[in-house]
């Protein structure tokens, strides 16, 4: 199952608390937009790993689970990042997506 999980936090340093915590859990689609893999429960378990890091008057995070027949890619315009990679290396200079595996 799919969620789409995104916030709008208020002050730059909870923000890069949570965003350090959504990029160790979930695929960062843009800025505040994750794509998270999991069931209802495992959704439930970050969303409660992230209110500690909030100001409940300040700030939000929301989820929202995706339907089953939903495209892999969603519907777009322009060029998104691609979600699906075959692979992702992390190294010092950052994440590179592979986008196939090779032959």
């Amino acid at each position: 199952m799919y969620y789409l999980i995104a916030y709008d936090i208020a002050d730059p340093r909870r923000l890069q608390r949570v965003a350090r915590t959504m990029e160790r859990h979930a695929l960062r689609c843009q800025k505040s937009v994750f794509l998270f893999r999991g069931d209802g429960a495992a959704v439930e378990a970050l969303l409660d790993t992230l209110a500690p890091l909030l100001v409940p008057e300040e700030d939000v995070v929301q989820a929202w689970k995706l339907a089953q027949d939903q495209p892999a890619a969603g519907l777009l315009r322009g060029t998104p990042l691609n979600v699906h990679p075959a692979a992702v290396i992390l190294d010092p200079a950052g994440r590179r997506f592979v986008a196939e595996s090779p032959s």
